[in-house]
């Protein structure tokens, strides 16, 4: 469904990803793009059936590989969880895209920044886009999908992707300790519940700190 209106235009969408048991998601998702190139993001999340927990919850773009300069206000500077967190401090980090990767022996879930408020990525340049988040998200930006490290057993059988996957998630999971001890912990679970997320995806004109940050604060979810 599309609404239009003089100043922006709107697009409605609804989707239904199920299994052979009759579980899955119904996703609700409202695209609002405006004539100076921002882009705001509403999506309701609606499981049904009987899901276990979740690893995460969110959406997942890919981004021309020229914009490989990642920034977010966050916990950084190292990768962190919800149950890996006490030595991620708050602040604004910068990274090449390459260097948010993990090289674990065995390929596996890496790159994860929590407590979101806003990231960009931006090329050589200092342009580019910021994203800018209505409730603190995880995300990460990486040269592998979450397909591609799950499937590799080492790491010579992975190839990087020709794009950067920016992963934006409402929820993710804790990680537990499941290689050597127990599992996830309650309280880090990703229930299958109903969950919303809002964001806005702006053009980002220059790469300094200081001005991404000022851009964030102005920052309308309207």
């Amino acid at each position: 469904i599309i609404h239009s209106e003089s100043s922006h235009i709107q697009v409605h969408t609804t989707t239904v990803s199920s299994t052979p048991n009759n579980t899955g998601f119904k996703t609700h998702t409202t695209w609002t793009v405006f004539g100076d190139g921002t882009i705001n993001l509403d999506s309701q999340f609606e499981p049904f059936g009987q899901l276990p927990p979740l690893p995460r919850l969110g959406v997942v773009m890919h981004i021309a590989n020229d914009y490989d300069m990642f920034r977010w206000h966050g916990r950084g500077p190292h990768e962190n969880y919800s149950d890996r967190q006490q030595s991620a401090q708050m602040g604004i980090w910068s990274g090449s895209v390459d260097a948010q990767y993990v090289p674990y022996p065995r390929p596996q879930e890496t790159g994860t920044k929590t407590d979101i408020r806003w990231l960009s990525l931006t090329n050589n340049n200092g342009k580019g886009l910021l994203v800018v988040t209505d409730q603190p998200i995880a995300a990460s930006a990486l040269h592998y999908t979450a397909h591609d490290l799950s499937r590799a057993q080492h790491t010579y059988e992975l190839t990087p992707r020709q794009q950067v996957v920016l992963s934006l998630d409402a929820r993710h999971s804790g990680l537990g300790n499941g290689s050597c001890g127990p599992g996830v912990l309650p309280r880090y679970e990703i229930k299958p519940q109903p969950v919303e997320m809002k964001l806005s995806i702006r053009p980002c004109q220059t790469g300094t700190n200081k001005d991404i940050a000022e851009s964030a604060r102005r920052y309308d979810y309207e």
